[in-house]
C-alpha cells in the first residue's frame, strides 16, 4: 500500500509559506563555488521586515514577535504539534526554497535513531518523490545522503565519510537536484579521531581534509527536528553553530527549549523561540480535528486505596527488595527475607509470606511466583497490576479494531503501543529470566480472541478469518523494539525491528503481496519510541513502564495523535477518532494535566479582557457592564479580570463564548465518563411492560378555575416584599502580592462595593419575568401599575436583572405554598412512539446509555429480578436497592433519567427513581410501586422545591389510581429499607 499524501492542506501550507516568504524581495548573491548555496543577505530592512509581517499574518503572540537579528546565522522557528505533519512541511519547504531561491544544500539534524529512520523512510520513498514532482509540480528531486557511524575496522587507511563527500560534491549547476544530509545528534561532536572532526583521512574532498570544514563551505541551511533536544547550551547545537556555521537554522517541533529565571513565586519560564513564524499549538490541532482526541483511563482498585507494590530486585536465598507506591503517600522501599510476611508492606497481605527467593523471582506461601519487575495491586494482590492493564488495553484495542475493520467500507489497520519498564519482561534473557509480561500478554490475547470469535455474526466473516489467523499465530501478532536490538543478531528480532522502525507501510497493510495476513499490531518498547517515532494507526497506548517527566508523558501521547489512514492509504480526516491512553493510578490526573498544559499555551485562558466581555455581551444580547457585574457577583473573575481558578470549570460551562482553549470533548477520562451501554433484560422487561407503558402516557397539569384571582393577589404581595426594587450591587475580591523578605505571598485586601446603573427597557423587563413564570406580561404590568398608585413612581434604575430575579424567586415560593391541592392531571391524546426502553413498535431496546441509569458502576452481576444487566447507580441508597433481594418482588429497575416527565407546580418536570412490580401474599394480584430515593434522614431536610415535586407526584399517582390503574408512590429516605416499603404496601392493599 501507499500512504496517500494530500497537497496544500491549509495548516501545512501555512508552515511552508511562513519560511519561504522570509526571503521574498531580499538580496541573494550567486554562489562563488559550485558546491555552495546562494548567499542570503541578512538585513533588518529585508529579512527583518518580512519576518515581522509573517508573524503578524500568522497571529503570533506579541511576546514572541519582532525580528531577532544574528549577523552570522538566521534563526527561524516553526511550532507544529505532534501528528500534524512536521516532516512533510520541512521536506516541502526544502523543495520550495530550492524552487524560489536556488537553495540546494540542506542538513537535517535529528536527536534519535527512530526519528532518523522515519525521516529517511519518508524522503527516500518513491511515492513521496512522485507526489512532490507530479502533484506539487516541483521540477527537482531530493538526493538523500544519510550519515552513519563508521564501522569498526582494523588499523589502516581511513576514508572521508561517503555521505559527506557526496553532499559536498553536489553541484548547484544541477538544477534538478536538492542535496540533503541526514544526521543524528550523536554524530555531531568534536573529539579526537572522530569522524567529522578528524583531518587525517587518506583523501581530500574539494581541497578539504576535515569533514566539518567541507560542510561549512557549502553554506548550508540546517533543519532541526525536535528542538527541545537541541537547546542552545547543548553540545550538538554548539557544534552546528561553530563548526558548520550555517546561513540559516530552521527549527521544527511541538516542544521548544525553555529558559528559567527567578525562584519561587518569582520564577518565570519562557519558551526560547528565535523568530517564531508559525504556532500550530496543541490546542489548535485538537480543536481543528487535525489529530486524534485522547481518552485517558486507569485501573482503579476496588478498595480505592490505589496502592501497588513492585518487586525491584532479589539476591538468591537472601533478600527481596520491594517498592510500595500509593497515590496519597510517599514511595517506600522494603527489604524482606525468606519467611517474612508481606503484611509489613501492607496489611492486605496478612498471612502471605515469602517461601523462597530465586535468582530472578520469589515464591509466596500461597504457591504463586512473582518475577523481578512485576507489580502487584495491593487490593487484589494476587493478580499482577500490569496484567490488569494489559486486559484493559486488549478490551479497548478490540473495541476499536472491530469498528475499524467491520464498520467501514475501507478498513483501518488498528495498532497498539505498549511502554514497558523492563526489556527482560518481554525478551528472553541470557540469565534465564522468564519474560513474564510476554507470557501474560499472549495468554490474555488468546483468551480475548477466542471470546470475540464466538461473538461474531455471519456478516463479520472476514474479521473472523483475520482473528482466527491471529489465534493460530499469536507470536506474529506482536513485536518489540528496544535500544539493545540495534546490536542483536537474532533474525526474528531484526524482522520485528524492521517492521516497527522502517516498515510503516507494512504495519499498516492487512496482507502481504502473497495474500497472507500481516498480523503484527501490538508493539512493545521501553523508552526508545517515546519521542520522534509515530504511526498514524496507533489507537491505544499503554504505559506499563514507570513514570517519566511531564515532557515525556506528552511525547508518548504524541506517538498516537496522527490521524489514521485506511487500507488504501487515504488519510481519514472527516470524523473524530480517539486515542486510548492507559496509565496506572499514579497518573490518574493525567487528563486534567494534559488539558491544563495545552490550555496554558493559549492566551486568554487565565483571564478575560474588557474587549472580550464586550464581544461576548453583544453575542448574548446584553449590556457589557451587566455581564461584567454577573461575572463579578458569581466570583468567576476577580477585580483584575483574572478567572478565579476554583470556579474555572463552572465559568466556561455557563459562558462557553469565552472559551478559547481546548474543546473538552477532545480529551476524555474514561474513569469518569464510561461509554459502555447498559443491557436491558428482555424477560424482565416483559414483566414490567404494562407499568412502563402507563408511566409513559402523557399528562398535563390543570389548575382550579379561581387561581387567576389569587395569582393577582399573590403578585401584588410579592411586589410589596422588602428589597424587591433595588439597585444592582456587586462586591470585589482583592488579592495583594507582597514579599515577606524571603518569598512572595498573597494577602487578601479590602474589596469594594458599588452599584451598577444598568437598567432594562421596561418591555424587556416584563418579558423576562413572563418567560420565566408563564404569568402574562399584561398581568405583571397591571400589578406594577397598582404598586405605583400605592407608592409612587419607580426609578428606571430599579428595572434591572436583580429585580427580575427577586420577582421570579418570590413567585416560585408563592406557587409552592399556594397551589398545593389546587390542581389535577389530565391524560392527553396519543401514545409516544418510542421511549427510553422501547422502539417505535413497542419492542424492547437492546441497551440504554449508562448516563440515563447512573454515573457509577459496581462490578458484579445484578440480581436475577433486576431489569438491567449492569449495576449502574447515582447514590449509595440506590445501590442498596439494586443489591437487595425481596421475595415478593417480581421485577424492579431504575427509571431512566428524564424518561418520565410528570409536570409539577414548580414549572419543572419530575421523574422518580425506581419502579417495582410485586405480588401479594396470596399471589392473586400484582401491585405496582414507584419509588423516589432521597439521601436524607427525614422529610424536613428536603429542599422546598424537592418537597413540592414529591407532593405533585403523589397527586399524579392518585390520579392514575382513580383512572383504574393502581400505582403506589413512596418516598424512600436513608433510614428506610426497601423491604419495609414493600411490606407496608402489601399490608395496606389487603385492608
Amino acid at each position: 500500500m501507499e500512504l496517500i499524501l494530500q497537497p496544500s492542506l491549509p495548516h501545512q501550507q501555512t508552515g511552508v509559506d511562513a519560511v519561504a516568504d522570509v526571503f521574498t524581495n531580499t538580496a541573494i548573491k550567486s554562489p562563488a563555488m559550485f558546491y555552495a548555496n546562494p548567499e542570503i543577505i541578512l538585513s533588518k530592512d529585508g529579512v527583518g521586515q518580512n519576518i515581522v509581517a509573517i508573524q503578524k499574518r500568522n497571529s503570533i503572540q506579541p511576546e514572541n514577535c519582532a525580528y531577532s537579528h544574528d549577523a552570522s546565522c538566521l534563526n527561524l522557528d516553526i511550532k507544529m504539534e505532534t501528528g500534524t505533519g512536521k516532516t512533510y512541511v520541512y521536506t516541502r519547504t526544502m523543495y520550495e526554497l530550492h524552487k524560489r531561491y536556488g537553495i540546494n544544500k540542506f542538513i537535517v539534524a535529528v536527536p534519535t535513531l527512530p526519528i532518523k529512520a522515519g525521516a529517511r523512510q519518508f524522503m527516500e520513498d518513491g511515492y513521496v518523490k512522485r507526489h512532490f514532482r507530479d502533484v506539487c509540480g516541483y521540477d527537482a528531486e531530493i538526493e538523500l545522503l544519510t550519515l552513519e557511524p563508521p564501522k569498526k575496522k582494523k588499523k589502516g587507511r581511513q576514508y572521508f565519510p561517503a555521505a559527506v563527500s557526496e553532499f559536498v560534491k553536489g553541484s548547484n549547476r544541477d538544477t534538478k537536484k536538492i542535496y540533503v544530509l541526514l544526521v543524528n545528534m550523536q554524530l555531531l561532536k568534536v573529539a579526537k579521531n572522530y569522524m567529522l572532526s578528524r583531518d587525517d583521512y587518506g583523501s581530500v574532498i574539494e581541497g578539504f581534509y576535515r569533514p566539518f570544514d567541507a560542510l561549512r563551505a557549502t553554506r548550508p541551511f540546517v533543519i532541526i527536528d525536535e528542538p527541545h533536544k537541541f537547546s542552545r547550551d547543548q553540545k550538538a547545537f554548539g557544534v552546528i553553530k561553530e563548526e558548520i556555521n550555517p546561513q540559516c537554522i530552521i527549527r521544527y517541533g511541538a516542544t521548544f527549549p525553555e529558559t528559567v529565571s527567578g525562584r519561587g513565586k518569582n520564577k518565570t519560564v519562557v519558551h526560547d523561540y528565535l523568530n517564531l513564524l508559525y504556532d500550530l499549538n496543541a490546542c489548535e490541532a485538537f480543536n481543528q480535528g487535525l489529530i486524534k482526541g485522547v481518552a485517558k483511563e486507569h485501573f482503579e482498585p476496588v478498595s480505592k486505596k490505589e496502592e501497588k507494590i513492585k518487586l525491584l530486585s532479589v539476591v538468591k536465598n537472601e533478600k527481596a527488595i520491594f517498592q510500595h507506591k500509593s497515590a496519597d503517600s510517599p514511595t517506600k522501599t522494603y527489604q524482606l527475607q525468606v519467611n517474612d510476611s508481606l503484611s509489613v508492606i501492607s496489611e492486605e497481605f496478612n498471612g502471605i509470606t515469602i517461601q523462597a527467593i530465586d535468582k530472578n523471582a520469589i515464591e509466596l506461601s500461597n504457591g504463586l511466583i512473582k518475577n523481578v519487575g512485576e507489580e502487584m495491586n495491593v487490593d487484589i494482590y494476587m493478580q499482577s497490576y500490569q496484567e490488569q492493564m494489559l486486559r484493559l488495553a486488549l478490551e479497548r484495542h478490540f473495541e476499536t479494531e472491530r469498528e475499524n475493520f467491520c464498520g467501514r467500507t475501507f478498513k483501518i489497520k488498528t495498532l497498539a503501543l505498549f511502554f514497558i519498564d523492563d526489556i527482560t519482561s518481554y525478551r528472553e534473557s541470557e540469565d534465564g529470566k522468564k519474560p513474564y509480561l510476554l507470557e501474560a500478554f499472549e495468554r490474555l490475547l488468546k483468551e480475548k480472541l477466542v471470546a470475540i470469535i464466538k461473538d461474531l455474526d455471519k456478516s463479520e466473516a472476514e474479521y473472523r478469518e483475520y482473528l482466527e489467523a491471529s489465534l493460530n499465530h499469536i507470536d506474529e501478532c506482536h513485536g518489540g523494539y528496544f535500544a539493545q536490538d540495534n546490536s542483536s543478531s537474532d533474525e526474528d528480532i531484526a524482522n520485528e525491528v524492521n517492521d516497527i522502525l522502517n516498515g510503516k507501510k507494512h504495519l499498516l497493510a492487512f496482507r502481504d503481496k502473497g495474500g497472507k495476513y500481516i498480523l503484527r499490531r501490538f508493539l512493545f518498547s521501553k523508552w526508545t519510541l517515546k519521542e520522534g517515532w509515530d504511526n498514524p494507526n496507533v489507537f491505544t497506548i499503554v504505559k506499563l513502564r514507570s513514570s517519566g517527566s511531564e515532557t515525556s508523558k506528552l511525547q508518548e501521547v504524541g506517538r498516537g495523535l496522527r490521524l489514521p489512514v485506511d487500507e488504501c492509504g487515504n488519510r481519514i480526516s472527516n470524523q473524530e477518532f480517539m486515542l486510548n491512553y492507559i496509565v496506572d493510578f499514579t497518573e490518574a490526573d493525567f487528563a486534567n494535566k494534559l488539558v491544563e498544559q495545552i490550555n496554558s499555551e493559549v492566551p486568554g485562558t487565565t483571564s478575560v479582557s474588557l474587549e472580550q466581555i464586550k464581544q461576548v455581551a453583544e453575542k448574548m444580547g446584553k449590556e457589557d457592564s451587566l455581564l461584567l457585574a454577573e461575572l463579578l457577583m458569581k466570583k468567576y473573575v476577580d477585580s483584575t479580570f483574572a478567572i478565579v481558578p476554583q470556579n474555572r470549570v463552572q465559568f466556561f460551562e455557563e459562558y462557553p463564548l469565552f472559551k478559547s482553549g481546548l474543546d473538552a470533548s477532545k480529551i476524555k477520562d474514561r474513569n469518569k465518563t464510561s461509554e459502555k451501554p447498559i443491557g436491558i433484560r428482555k424477560a424482565r422487561f416483559d414483566e414490567i411492560k404494562e407499568l412502563w407503558e402507563v408511566l409513559n402516557q402523557r399528562y398535563t397539569i390543570w389548575y382550579d378555575d379561581n387561581i387567576d384571582a389569587d395569582l393577582e393577589k399573590g403578585l401584588s404581595k410579592i411586589l410589596e416584599a422588602p428589597s424587591i426594587f433595588s439597585e444592582q450591587v456587586i462586591s470585589s475580591h482583592r488579592d495583594i502580592v507582597r514579599s515577606n523578605g524571603a518569598q512572595m505571598r498573597t494577602e487578601t485586601g479590602s474589596g469594594v462595593q458599588y452599584s451598577i446603573a444598568s437598567s432594562l427597557p421596561y418591555g424587556i423587563f416584563l418579558k423576562r419575568i413572563s418567560s420565566a413564570t408563564n404569568i402574562p406580561a399584561s398581568m405583571i404590568h397591571k400589578s406594577i401599575c397598582n404598586y405605583v398608585k400605592r407608592h409612587g413612581s419607580i426609578d428606571d434604575k430599579y428595572f434591572n436583572e436583580q429585580t427580575v430575579g427577586e420577582i421570579i424567586r418570590g413567585f416560585s415560593d408563592w406557587k409552592m405554598v399556594t397551589l398545593q391541592g389546587r390542581f389535577n392531571y389530565k391524560k392527553t391524546h396519543g401514545q409516544p412512539e418510542a421511549t427510553a426502553l422501547t422502539h417505535n413498535d413497542g419492542s424492547v431496546r437492546e441497551s440504554i446509555a449508562q448516563g440515563r441509569i447512573g454515573v457509577k458502576i459496581e462490578e458484579g452481576i445484578p440480581m436475577e429480578k433486576y431489569l438491567y444487566d449492569t449495576k449502574a447507580y447515582d447514590s449509595s441508597l440506590e445501590l442498596k436497592n439494586i443489591n437487595t433481594s425481596i421475595d415478593e418482588v417480581i421485577v424492579y429497575g431504575k427509571i431512566p433519567r428524564n424518561s418520565i416527565a410528570i409536570p409539577t407546580i414548580t414549572g419543572e418536570s419530575y421523574s422518580p427513581d425506581f419502579m417495582y412490580v410485586v405480588k401479594k401474599d396470596n399471589g392473586e394480584k400484582e401491585l405496582n410501586i414507584v419509588v423516589e430515593t432521597k439521601g436524607v434522614e427525614n422529610k424536613s431536610t428536603l429542599r422546598g422545591i424537592e418537597e413540592a415535586k414529591i407532593k405533585c407526584a403523589e397527586v399524579f399517582f392518585k390520579n392514575l389510581s382513580s383512572q383504574g390503574y393502581n400505582v403506589y408512590f413512596q418516598t424512600q429516605l436513608n433510614n428506610k429499607k426497601m423491604l419495609q416499603i414493600v411490606k407496608e404496601i402489601i399490608i395496606h392493599d389487603t385492608k
